[in-house]
């Protein structure tokens, strides 16, 4: 082959290469952009979740990587200090540790610093009903304005003061809120994917790196935008308690939810798993599961108390149970 031949057969190979490569050229940036990213949470290997009987000791104690707490204690109503968030970072060990806090995106509950008590009577366009699996929390429009300004927008929103307080993140509830809408608004889907990216961008550009770990609605996770954006995703009840505590999910929906957070760790992100179980060796063989799958477990109590989720409760009456949901909330509910 001539030297003429040996270029025009190297031209040739690079425009083909260039041709096929085209169409994927997003692919291959986000593979870049995913494999050069500082992923702190990648070094999270066990962790805790708790939202009510915040107790500062008892969190400072705590061995775990990963903290997911409320932003405040007592039942909701005192904030955290700055001084408060650095004493549960550091282990008792030393070494730090990332403390996130948790914030609801598709609900509004009334024991926060901005509820008005006055909506009960008179409502704002963005506030939906109660919650009757959750009491006091109530469901929101949270494509409207009025909420992303409580949300994540104005300079007094949950989330500024989530940051100032010196949280390494959010962890984000009720995202999958958007399902309950999307009858009556078939843009649900989408807006609920431009708000975590919105709050997302607003939260690092008062703090770069800060973390956003969505809960659940990982039929979002086939959108690679929404991937790109968040940093991990907590699952809850993946292998039990979808219709009773402590059953077996069936075969199928457990694929289907494992298959599409697979999406998410083969572009190197976490799963925090979280299982409410009621004895020991159900704990510990549950364990061994997610952990087979590449997931960091926890195993909580439904009411995410804190507290021994052995110890025997009533399920028609614990907060959050299937047993409980499925007394108080009338057959069809969206709840």
């Amino acid at each position: 082959m001539t030297r003429q031949h040996s270029l025009l057969f190297l031209a040739l190979a690079v425009v083909t290469a260039f041709a096929v490569a085209w169409p994927y050229r997003g692919d291959w940036a986000r593979v870049v952009a995913n494999g050069t990213m500082h992923r702190p949470l990648a070094q999270a290997h066990s962790w805790r979740y708790q939202l009510d009987r915040i107790n500062l000791d008892d969190l400072a104690a705590d061995a775990s990587d990963l903290l997911v707490i409320d932003y405040a204690k007592k039942d909701g109503k005192v904030p955290l200090t700055p001084e408060d968030v650095a004493r549960i970072k550091v282990r008792p060990d030393g070494r730090p540790r990332l403390v996130v806090a948790y914030l609801s995106v598709g609900e509004s509950e009334q024991f926060r610093y901005y509820w008005n008590d006055a909506w009960k009577a008179e409502p704002p366009g963005w506030l939906g009903e109660e919650n009757c699996a959750w009491p006091k929390a109530h469901r929101v429009r949270f494509w409207t304005a009025g909420w992303k300004d409580i949300n994540f927008r104005a300079a007094d929103s949950y989330l500024r003061r989530i940051i100032a307080a010196g949280f390494d993140g959010v962890y984000l509830d009720r995202v999958d809120i958007f399902e309950t809408f999307e009858k009556e608004r078939p843009t649900a889907r989408r807006e609920m994917i431009e708000h975590v990216a919105e709050l997302a961008a607003a939260a690092r550009s008062l703090k770069p790196g800060f973390l956003i770990i969505p809960q659940n609605a990982e039929t979002l996770l086939s959108d690679a935008g929404y991937r790109l954006v968040i940093d991990g995703i907590g699952k809850e009840s993946l292998l039990h308690g979808g219709s009773e505590t402590a059953k077996r999910n069936a075969d199928a929906d457990i694929k289907w939810s494992a298959d599409l957070l697979r999406q998410l760790q083969n572009e190197g992100k976490p799963v925090f798993a979280v299982e409410y179980l009621l004895d020991a060796a159900h704990i510990d063989r549950t364990g061994w599961e997610l952990r087979s799958r590449r997931m960091v477990p926890a195993f909580e109590t439904r009411a995410l108390d804190g507290q021994d989720p052995t110890k025997p409760v009533d399920l028609k009456t614990e907060v959050g149970t299937p047993e409980r949901t499925q007394k108080d909330c009338p057959p069809g509910s969206s709840w």
